[in-house]
C-alpha cells in the first residue's frame, strides 16, 4: 500500500532509523518507521526526510508496535514534493513549524488497521500543501508577508476542522452582521456578537477580513490587503480555545515575533 503525505515531524530511533510523522491526503496523521531515514551510511546517503517535504511511502502489510506507537513500516519512500526556500528564511521556517504544531494537535491518527480510507477530512492537507506552496512561491519573488499568510491558513483550517464560528449574525441577539458597525468576536467563546449585547474593542474589519479570506483562494493572496499579527492572534486564541491549549505553549508562535 502507498501513501503520500508532508512530513511535520520526526524523531530518530536507534542508530540511522526514523519514526515520521506526516499530514496525509486523506487529511488525517500517519506514523511511519522507516530504515535508514537519518540517511548516513557507508555511502553517506542524504535523508529526503526533511520537515515539509512531501513524500511517497510504499507500507509493508503488517505493522507494529515500537515503544507504545502503531507504526506503519515502510518498505521504500521517495520524494514528490519539497520547498526550495523556506528553510532559509527564519520566519518561512517557524511559520511552517507553527503550521505542524497545529496540525499535529488538532489531526484525527490514521490507524494502519482502518481500511475505509476516508476523503472527509482531506481539505486538512489541501490547505497545508497550498500553504507551504504559496509559501515558497512568496519567497521566490521576494513578497513574503509572514502575517498575511497565517492569515489564510488559518481562516481555512477552521473551516476544514468543522469550527468556523457563525458569521452571520449576533450570537446573543440574532440582528445580522451586516447591518452593525460595531461587533466583538470573543474567542474563548466562539461567537460574534454586536456591540449592543457585548462591549468590547469593535471587530468589524476583523469579521470582514475573516469572511474574505475564507472566499479568497490562495493563488489569489497576493490580491489580499495586509493583515498582521494582532489580527491573527485571534484566530491562534479561538483555535487554542477549541483544543483546550493556549497561546504560549506554541512555540513556533512565539518565535514568529522575535
Amino acid at each position: 500500500m502507498e501513501f503520500e503525505g508532508i512530513v511535520t515531524g520526526k524523531v530518530p530511533y536507534k542508530e540511522r532509523d526514523l519514526i515520521v510523522r506526516a499530514i496525509l491526503r486523506n487529511g488525517l496523521s500517519g506514523s511511519f518507521y522507516v530504515y535508514g531515514g537519518q540517511g548516513g551510511g557507508k555511502k553517506q546517503k542524504p535523508t529526503l526526510l526533511e520537515l515539509g517535504h512531501m513524500i511517497k511511502f510504499r507500507v509493508k502489510a503488517s505493522h507494529r508496535k515500537i515503544e507504545g506507537a502503531e507504526l506503519m513500516i515502510t518498505e521504500s519512500h521517495q520524494a514528490v514534493w519539497s520547498p526550495q526556500k523556506i528553510r532559509f528564511n527564519v520566519h518561512a521556517y517557524y511559520l511552517m513549524c507553527l503550521y505542524f504544531e497545529l496540525l499535529n494537535k488538532a489531526s484525527i491518527v490514521f490507524h494502519p488497521d482502518d481500511h475505509e480510507l476516508s476523503t472527509e477530512h482531506e481539505g486538512i492537507f489541501n490547505v497545508l500543501s497550498n500553504s507551504l506552496f504559496y509559501i515558497d512561491q512568496a519567497l521566490a519573488v521576494e513578497n513574503f508577508k509572514p502575517a498575511k499568510h497565517l492569515w489564510f491558513f488559518m481562516v481555512k483550517l477552521l473551516f476544514h476542522l468543522g469550527i468556523m464560528p457563525e458569521g452571520q449574525n449576533c450570537a446573543y441577539c440574532g440582528t445580522s452582521l451586516n447591518d452593525v458597525s460595531r461587533l466583538s468576536f470573543i474567542p474563548n467563546e466562539g461567537h460574534f456578537a454586536c456591540s449592543n449585547c457585548f462591549q468590547g474593542e469593535n471587530h468589524l474589519g476583523l469579521w470582514q477580513r475573516w469572511l474574505l479570506a475564507y472566499q479568497t483562494s490562495f493563488k489569489q493572496i497576493d490580491e489580499f490587503f495586509d493583515v498582521d499579527f494582532q489580527d491573527t492572534d485571534k484566530l491562534i486564541q479561538y483555535f487554542c480555545h477549541h483544543y483546550h491549549l493556549k497561546p504560549v505553549e506554541l512555540s513556533s508562535y512565539r518565535l514568529l515575533f522575535k
